[in-house]
């Protein structure tokens, strides 16, 4: 409905209702909007999202039930480019920040990636200095596969940050993940070494 409706019809006749779903008792009923918030954002569009929706979405971010905080999580990943560089960097990453050390292993891996594409809209300060120290911890994380989302995700980074990237302690961290004991992420992390050897030149590599 939202599609077909004007900027100023939606804000009288949808978004009071959506409002109110956001913040259901019912988990299900938060699930369904966290489930389509992407498509939600798109049929808003950008001021609506921005004004309206975005508080509710970050409140699902830090659901108490764990199904919905990973629909939130899956949703994000393909609206950020519905929402503002300053919404994003005021809401959006302070909520992740407080929402991951404690969430599941498939959280963290939507986390990850969604900070990576992050990453290319906020730019190379803010990422290096609020992103990379979360996919930092993230890549230290007992879950394989945890890991191997973060590794999946660094070439994209790393072409927003450049050369400040290569810091002691991530050369460090690339060279423990060499000897990982998931060959998986031995297998990934050895593609972004030859990734950035083709990005960077051989002075770097």
């Amino acid at each position: 409905m939202a599609k077909h409706l004007t900027k100023d019809e939606n804000q009288i006749h949808t978004m009071g209702t959506l409002l109110a779903a956001g913040e259901d008792k019912s988990w299900k009923v938060r699930l369904a909007f966290a489930r389509n918030f992407a498509e939600l954002a798109n049929a808003f569009g950008n001021e609506l999202t921005d004004n309206n929706l975005i508080q509710t979405f970050t409140l699902l971010l830090n659901d108490q039930e764990a199904e919905v905080k990973q629909a939130a999580i899956l949703s994000l990943r393909t609206c950020l480019s519905q929402l503002s560089v300053q919404k994003t960097c005021s809401l959006i990453l302070p909520t992740l920040t407080n929402a991951y050390a404690e969430s599941t292993q498939q959280f963290k891996c939507g986390t990850s990636t969604a900070l990576c594409e992050m990453s290319t809209l906020v730019g190379k300060d803010f990422s290096h200095q609020k992103i990379m120290p979360i996919l930092t911890e993230l890549i230290k994380d007992e879950s394989s596969e945890v890991r191997l989302s973060v590794v999946e995700g660094l070439h994209k980074i790393a072409t927003v940050i450049g050369e400040e990237i290569f810091s002691a302690p991530f050369i460090a961290q690339l060279t423990q993940l060499t000897k990982d004991t998931q060959w998986r992420v031995r297998m990934v992390v050895f593609g972004l070494i030859g990734e950035l050897a083709k990005s960077f030149g051989k002075e770097i590599f």
